[in-house]
């Protein structure tokens, strides 16, 4: 489950889980402390864009929300993995890597997408430490220039609409796991 800060994700992620009977993984859960703890040892402070945080730091938070995604796999559970994904889902290189990585268990994309307004003012509303910039999060740049859409196979879930009929619909669409979305 994928999608700007403010998109839903979490909320769309979490309802998609119950749906499933899925075990659940948040990037932000499972990470944030840990990540809290790295930024006072850097001196990012509360501004999760800063530099020390990004590259290594980034890839070692997905490593691990996708290594207890494979871990519950392995063991028969479907999993929703609940993160921003920008990179995976504007790069199809990086999100090849994601698949191989998860393999042989096929992984979907759903996108979960608002109107760049209610992502702000949600994230305004929630009052977060890291959304009090008010600013555009890097995200919204990449995907600028990828047209404002994931390039690799998705399914689109709309953030901005019930949340039980959006999930049924992109269970619906995803049909069964062995037809995965190539790509």
């Amino acid at each position: 489950m994928a999608g700007l800060p403010g998109s839903g994700k979490t909320t769309g992620g979490l309802a998609l889980a119950a749906a499933l009977g899925a075990a659940v993984v948040d990037l932000d859960t499972a990470t944030n402390p840990l990540l809290a703890v790295i930024a006072e040892l850097t001196g990012a402070g509360t501004d999760m864009d800063h530099p020390a945080l990004q590259g290594t730091v980034r890839d070692a938070r997905y490593a691990t929300v996708l290594d207890v995604a494979a871990e519950n796999a392995a063991l028969g559970r479907d999993v929703v993995v609940i993160a921003p994904f920008t990179r995976e889902a504007t790069d199809a290189d990086a999100w090849g890597s994601l698949r191989r990585r998860l393999a042989p268990v096929p992984a979907r994309l759903v996108w979960v997408a608002v109107p760049t307004a209610v992502a702000q003012a949600r994230r305004s509303a929630r009052g977060l430490v890291r959304d009090l910039k008010g600013t555009p999060v890097p995200a919204d740049a990449a995907l600028a220039r990828v047209g404002g859409a994931p390039v690799v196979p998705h399914l689109l879930m709309d953030g901005s609409a019930d949340t039980q009929s959006e999930v049924r619909r992109v269970i619906a669409a995803a049909g069964p796991a062995e037809h995965e979305l190539d790509g």
